[in-house]
C-alpha cells in the first residue's frame, strides 16, 4: 500500500487528527506535573485536549518532555475528577456529600472569612499549601491572603527543601541552585538521584546524560543505595545514611592540608567571608580554613561514614585537579538532622575548588519575573497564629516554618486554633508524617470547626473536608 504522505519527516510543532488528518489547534502552556514547569504545547481538536507535546524551540528543555507531562491529558479527563463543589451532609469523614453551586460554596466560605475579619481575627483563617508556584502563588499569597490580612500560612518547605534553602541563604544569600553540565569536566554527586527526579529534572537530566555519554565525563556518586544515578555513574561509593558531611569535610581537609587548592579556588576566596576580619587576605583565609578543618581527617571520616580514607583522599585530589567540576547534592545528603551543615560544607568544598557561580560548576539559579495584579496598594499588617514554627525550644530557627508540626500545635491549643482551615495543592493527612493523628484532628470539629479542600480529586484529605472546591 502506498503511504498517504511522502517526503522527509519534519521536526515537531504540529499535530494532526489520525481520523480526519486535519491539523489540531496548538495551545502553548506550561506543565504543572512537577516544579520544573516545562513549556508545553497542547493540541486541541473539537474543543478537547487530545495530546501534550514539548515546546520544540525551548532553550530550557531543548524540545524534550518527560512521560508524566505528556500523560497530563489523563488528568483533565480522569473519570474520578471532581467537577463540581461538594458540601458535606453527614458526619465529617462519613463520606456523604451534596453537589452545590459555585455561588453557594463561595458564599458560605466568604461569610465565614468575613466574620473572622470583622471580629479582628483574620489570623484564624489558615491557608496551607504545597507546590504553589508561579502566578498561583502570586495571586493567592501576595494578593488574596495579603489583602485579607492573615499570616497563618502553612507550607511544606520543612519536609522538602528547607535544609538546602537555609544553607544556601547562609552562604550565597538566596536559594535554588543548578549545575552547568555542558561545560563541566567532573561531576561529584552526594545523595541526588538526578537521573530519576530533581526539581529541575527534565532540563538537568538530559544535559547530564549528554555530558556523561557524549563527552565520556567521569561522575562519582555517594549514595546509601544503588540508585539509577549511582548505577550509571563511573563510580558508586556506598555511604552510611546521614554521614555525607563527614566525607565532605574530610575532602576539604585534604585539599587544604596538602596545599592543592586550585588557582580558581584561591581567586574565589577573595570574595568569601572566612574570618571575623572582613579585610583578611587570601593567605589569612586559607590559614583559618586549615585550622578549622585540621581535625576532620579522612581517617576520622572513615569511622563515621564507612567510606575508606584512601578513597576520600583519591576523590578529593581528583576534584582539586579537574576544573571546572559540578558538585551535586540533594535529599540523600541534606534531609537529615545535620542537613543544613552538610549543604554548607558542600558549598565550602565548591568554594575552595573555585566551582561556585562559574562556568561548569555550581550556579545560583535564576528565577523568572513577570507582571501580575498586586491588589489594593494599602494592605493590612498580617496577623498570624503561633502554630507554624514548632514548640518553643523544639526548633532553633524555623525561618521557613515547620508546618509538619502544625497539627500537633493545633491539637495542643496553646498557640491558637484556626476556625477555617483551607488547603490547596497539599495532602495534610499524608504529607505531615503521623497520618493517623492527622486524620483524627481533621475529623474533630471541636479542634477545626470548618475545613475546605481545594482538590481535583477525592483523596484521603478531601474526604475529611466540609467543602471541596475542585
Amino acid at each position: 500500500m502506498k503511504a498517504r504522505f511522502e517526503g522527509p519527516l519534519l521536526h515537531g510543532g504540529k499535530d494532526f487528527s489520525p481520523i480526519t488528518y486535519e491539523e489540531r489547534k496548538a495551545v502553548p502552556s506550561a506543565c504543572y506535573q512537577c516544579v520544573t514547569r516545562c513549556p508545553i504545547v497542547g493540541y486541541v481538536e473539537n474543543g478537547k485536549l487530545e495530546k501534550i507535546s514539548p515546546q520544540y524551540n525551548s532553550i530550557r528543555t531543548e524540545g524534550t518532555l518527560w512521560a508524566k507531562a505528556q500523560a497530563g491529558v489523563n488528568h483533565v479527563y480522569d473519570p474520578d475528577r471532581i467537577l463540581y463543589p461538594l458540601r458535606r451532609v453527614g458526619k465529617r469523614g462519613e463520606g456523604k456529600w451534596k453537589r452545590i453551586s459555585w455561588d453557594e460554596a463561595l458564599d458560605e466560605i466568604a461569610a465565614r472569612l468575613k466574620k473572622l475579619r470583622d471580629e479582628g481575627t483574620p489570623e484564624k483563617f489558615m491557608f496551607h499549601y504545597g507546590r504553589m508556584k508561579s502566578s498561583t502563588s502570586k495571586m493567592v499569597k501576595s494578593v488574596f491572603l495579603a489583602t485579607y490580612g492573615t499570616g497563618t500560612i502553612g507550607n511544606h518547605t520543612a519536609i522538602c527543601e528547607g535544609s538546602k534553602w537555609v544553607a544556601q541563604e547562609l552562604t550565597w544569600g538566596g536559594h535554588y541552585d543548578n549545575w552547568d553540565f555542558d561545560n563541566t569536566q567532573f561531576i561529584l554527586n552526594f545523595g541526588s538521584n538526578v537521573y530519576e527526579a530533581h526539581t529541575n529534572h527534565n532540563p538537568v537530566a538530559h544535559r547530564l546524560t549528554r555530558a556523561v555519554v557524549e563527552r565520556n565525563l567521569r561522575m562519582v556518586t555517594f549514595d546509601v543505595r544503588l540508585s539509577n544515578t549511582a548505577a550509571k555513574s563511573w563510580e558508586w561509593v556506598p555511604i552510611k545514611p546521614g554521614t555525607d558531611i563527614a566525607v565532605i569535610l574530610a575532602m576539604c581537609n585534604v585539599i587544604m592540608s596538602e596545599d592543592i587548592i586550585p588557582i580558581e579556588g584561591r581567586n574565589f576566596l577573595r570574595f568569601c567571608r572566612v574570618t571575623k576580619d572582613v579585610n583578611a587576605s587570601t593567605d589569612e583565609k586559607i590559614a583559618a580554613l586549615k585550622e578549622h578543618l585540621k581535625d576532620y581527617t579522612p581517617k576520622w571520616a572513615e569511622g563515621i561514614s564507612g567510606v575508606p580514607a584512601q578513597k576520600i583522599v583519591e576523590i578529593a585530589r581528583e576534584l582539586a585537579i579537574k576544573h571546572p567540576a559540578a558538585i551535586i547534592s540533594y535529599r540523600g545528603a541534606v534531609t537529615h538532622a545535620y542537613g543544613v551543615e552538610t549543604e554548607r560544607a558542600l558549598m565550602m568544598l565548591s568554594s575552595i575548588t573555585g566551582n561556585v557561580d562559574a562556568p561548569g560548576g555550581r550556579l545560583k539559579a535564576v528565577g523568572p519575573h513577570w507582571k501580575y495584579p498586586k491588589g489594593p496598594k494599602e494592605k493590612p499588617k498580617a496577623r498570624k497564629l503561633g502554630v507554624l514554627d514548632g514548640f518553643p525550644g523544639q526548633v532553633a530557627f524555623p525561618n521557613h516554618h515547620v508546618s509538619q508540626l502544625t497539627f500537633e500545635l493545633i491539637r495542643d491549643g496553646s498557640y491558637g486554633r484556626p476556625e477555617v482551615y483551607m488547603w490547596m495543592k497539599y495532602q495534610p493527612v499524608y504529607s505531615n508524617g503521623d497520618c493517623k493523628a492527622n486524620e483524627e484532628i481533621l475529623k474533630d470539629e471541636s479542634i477545626l470547626p470548618f475545613t475546605v479542600a481545594v482538590s481535583p480529586f477525592y483523596d484521603e484529605s478531601s474526604h475529611l473536608a466540609d467543602i471541596i472546591l475542585p
